[in-house]
């Protein structure tokens, strides 16, 4: 048997760099966006079961579907009587009901939601929605790290990071109640719940990459100005009189609307509705505090 060394040279694959320009890659910036569109299309009585990506993958430059480089959030629209069912290549799926009544199945488990719920499952799951009456589920899924990793999901049965939970939205505005009872200086970015599993409890996030949490801002407050490493995807709830301040740039919300807030970008929210301002918030910061470097910083 003959056994044939390549040298070095003989790689076609080998790349070399020198270190001018070595932080430049030349990548696109993540944009501050609401996808106003693909909401009022979400929004429609008219709209037929099926899924909506919110997708910038166009203007972030990459190949495959993306909201942010590591995260993908989708509208979910199950009509009354109606069934989506779907498999997403995932580390896990993190769903928000927006409006409606139904269940969501996939394997044992097997969740009865309605307006204001909240539930998490392992990814790669044959997932299926059924509506008692018109919904709207919003997703958020890390699809984009996996793509980016050219890595798959690990069957359900085998996931122990992700654990199926249900969260209810009537505890959620009970804990909400006892966080907005305490007074004192600003301590956080807002008065919030943050949703965790058994196995990621020491990290206090909902997947191993992505965070979760519903956020919300009294009548007439206005967030502190601030930054962090993270991407969020913010999903309006309680919207009227409502806008953000992302790098100056003003951005009003509308109902049950994604707005993206890229990283590092200095970020505010204003409340001049009737009503507290009542979000839905996705961010990839457990990846940043697993490496111990959340970035978080006030600016103002």
């Amino acid at each position: 048997m003959t056994t044939t060394t390549m040298s070095p040279a003989d790689s076609d694959d080998a790349i070399y760099y020198v270190p001018d320009g070595a932080f430049d890659r030349g990548l696109a910036d993540v944009p501050p966006h609401l996808f106003v569109e693909e909401q009022r299309r979400a929004v429609d009585p008219a709209c037929p079961s099926g899924l909506i990506d919110l997708d910038l993958s166009a203007p972030l430059g990459l190949d495959f579907p993306a909201t942010t480089p590591a995260m993908l959030a989708r509208y979910v629209v199950v009509r009354a009587g109606e069934s989506v069912s779907h498999v997403f290549q995932a580390t896990g799926e993190v769903f928000y009901v927006a409006r409606g009544r139904g269940v969501t199945s996939a394997g044992d488990t097997r969740f009865a939601w309605q307006a204001g719920d909240m539930f998490v499952l392992p990814g790669a799951s044959q997932t299926r929605h059924e509506a008692a009456e018109h919904a709207l589920l919003v997703c958020f899924t890390n699809e984009p790290e996996l793509s980016y990793a050219g890595a798959r999901a690990p069957e359900p049965q085998h996931n122990r990071v992700v654990a199926p939970a249900f969260f209810s939205g009537a505890i959620v505005d009970e804990k909400l109640g006892l966080v907005h009872q305490r007074t004192g200086p600003q301590a956080t970015a807002g008065k919030s719940v943050i949703f965790s599993t058994t196995p990621l409890a020491r990290m206090r996030t909902i997947l191993p990459s992505l965070t979760a949490a519903v956020n919300t801002l009294e009548i007439g407050g206005d967030q502190r100005p601030h930054r962090h490493n993270a991407a969020a995807l913010t999903l309006a709830i309680e919207s009227e009189g409502i806008h953000s301040l992302i790098d100056g740039q003003r951005l009003d919300w509308i109902p049950f609307g994604l707005m993206v807030t890229p990283p590092q970008a200095v970020h505010s929210h204003h409340n001049r509705g009737p009503r507290m301002m009542k979000s839905f918030v996705v961010q990839d910061g457990a990846l940043y505090y697993q490496l111990r470097n959340p970035g978080f910083s006030w600016t103002a």
